[in-house]
């Protein structure tokens, strides 16, 4: 739903929601409602004002509609899954390359960068960030953007033009993206703010505030609601987000499933497990390695362990490298957001994360070559163990999950609705904007009516029954106790279908098909 609401919100001409306007005052729609929103009609190509005054509307910034309208307007009347997915691709080939240029930054190993590019992406993780036709991997790059040119500054100790360039475009695109971009870009600003305090560059810090504080203005000024929702007083989602941050209950429940969350589409829910095995791996090289030494030696006809005690009666220095440091800011930036991210979503969903699944494929990849550093000295053996290590565990993250966004069910449906297109259609909801998701089935019938369920009695007769059939979609939270608006819901399904048969006469019925916002069936006698 949440994907096709894209479409319309980018296309919809000066209409951010199918019931604005008195749209759905009326039982009987016209099914070309549906295609009409989100489709770039004849005449209203290019036109960006509408989307910037659909996104006020609803909750987002809109850099990632105006995207998506501008690639719908070559094409109009028509709708395909690759505009948003082609523009996804390539978002996620930039991330990709500047993920790269992270790890070689971070390690100054020619072998090292391949490895967290490789881990991240293969994952699952990241074939949801590209085919969820949001505004999520676009969101992603410019993360990953922001904080290479942050990065480097630290490694360079310079800012240089390109470095202020780049900070500029990534703060204008980020916030003109998301507004958890503003989440992700403080703990970096910090960080950088308190290192240039402590190397007493003041020219770099005007230069730097200069560079971001004009990106994040421009974002403002083309689009002012972004005040508005990042204060809590816009729309609907920022005020429940807004009440979120006062709560102070739930901050152990959230951040565990937002852990578990991590841990299945990344690692294959064996985070923890990892985790404990590469601790296991460091306190076994401290033991036998540092505080003992330890060595396995044949001795006539059986091993021995000789364990010899080290002394360490000399000061021991802790060299703190330019990739410790860098290290740290990625820590502590992913711990900040996972924990305000977890804490202030609206909803409990991988979405309000994706952004950090780079930075934590970095991190795991940079902690497993530590370890294996520490056990094995030669470099190949080290690679080879890298590359089995992401194998198992990429191959475990698609054994224990299925892709999030691929609906394999939804060309099976929208072919079995151009089958009726001969037949009146009706839809019975809870709340009206549930229809976005069957919008591309909607779209193709002859006559449509769409109801509140509670008002069957009043409504249901005036329905114009064709060929003595009539296709029904029942709102799957009739299901529920309450629906989205805390009511509570009167009627189950199987109710709400027995009262369509007794007011229009129609004794037969057969299921067609379910997705996850409806179930789906044809009335007949």
């Amino acid at each position: 739903m949440d994907e096709l609401w894209s479409y319309g919100l980018s296309n919809s001409y000066y209409h951010a929601q199918i019931w604005e306007d008195g749209a759905l005052d009326n039982p009987e729609i016209s099914p070309d409602m549906f295609k009409e929103y989100m489709t770039v009609n004849e005449g209203e190509a290019f036109k960006f004002g509408s989307v910037i005054y659909n996104q006020t509307h609803d909750s987002h910034p809109p850099l990632f509609y105006m995207v998506l309208h501008a690639i719908s307007s070559c094409f109009p009347g028509q709708f395909s899954k690759w505009f948003g997915l082609i523009p996804n691709l390539l978002y996620y080939a930039v991330t990709i390359i500047f993920l790269y240029k992270i790890g070689k930054l971070i390690k100054k190993d020619k072998y090292f960068a391949f490895f967290p590019v490789l881990f991240f992406g293969f994952s699952i993780a990241t074939v949801n960030m590209v085919t969820y036709i949001r505004m999520y991997m676009l969101l992603t790059m410019w993360c990953t953007i922001f904080a290479y040119e942050h990065l480097e500054m630290m490694a360079s100790r310079k800012i240089k033009m390109k470095n202020l360039i780049s900070i500029l475009l990534a703060t204008f695109g980020g916030v003109f993206t998301h507004y958890y971009f503003v989440i992700f870009a403080f703990p970096m600003v910090i960080f950088q703010m308190i290192w240039m305090i402590m190397r007493k560059d003041f020219k770099m810090i005007g230069k730097y505030v200069v560079s971001g504080g004009v990106g994040g203005v421009c974002a403002v000024a083309l689009y002012p609601a972004i005040l508005k929702n990042l204060t809590g007083t816009g729309v609907s989602h920022s005020q429940k987000t807004l009440q979120n941050m006062h709560n102070f209950s739930d901050w152990t429940s959230r951040i565990r499933k937002f852990w578990v969350i991590v841990s299945e589409e990344m690692f294959g829910g064996v985070f923890m497990l990892l985790l404990i095995v590469c601790c296991l791996g460091i306190l076994a090289y401290l033991i036998t390695q540092v505080l003992w030494e330890m060595k396995l030696q044949y001795h006539a006809d059986h091993y021995e362990i000789a364990v010899n005690n080290k002394e360490h009666t000399k000061t021991v220095y802790v060299k703190v490298k330019r990739e410790t440091y860098l290290i740290c800011d990625i820590i502590l930036t992913c711990a900040f957001v996972f924990v305000i991210s977890a804490k202030i979503s609206p909803w409990q969903v991988n979405r309000y994360i994706m952004n950090l699944f780079p930075f934590l494929s970095l991190l795991f990849c940079y902690l497993l070559y530590f370890i294996y550093k520490l056990w094995i000295k030669n470099k190949a053996k080290i690679q080879i163990a890298m590359v089995i290590s992401m194998m198992l565990i990429g191959g475990l993250t698609y054994y224990v999950n299925d892709p999030c966004y691929l609906y394999p069910e939804g060309e099976n449906n929208i072919a079995i609705s151009k089958e009726y297109t001969d037949t009146t259609c009706l839809y019975v909801y809870t709340t009206s904007y549930i229809m976005i998701n069957e919008g591309l089935e909607l779209q193709n019938y002859q006559r449509l009516y769409q109801m509140y369920y509670k008002d069957l009695d009043i409504k249901v007769p005036d329905v114009s029954i064709e060929n003595s059939k009539l296709v029904v979609y029942l709102d799957r939270i009739l299901d529920k106790k309450y629906d989205d608006l805390g009511e509570k819901v009167t009627m189950d399904p199987e109710k709400c279908l027995e009262k369509i048969q007794k007011l229009t006469g129609l004794k037969n019925s057969k299921e067609l098909y379910q997705d996850e916002k409806a179930y789906v069936y044809e009335l007949y006698n």
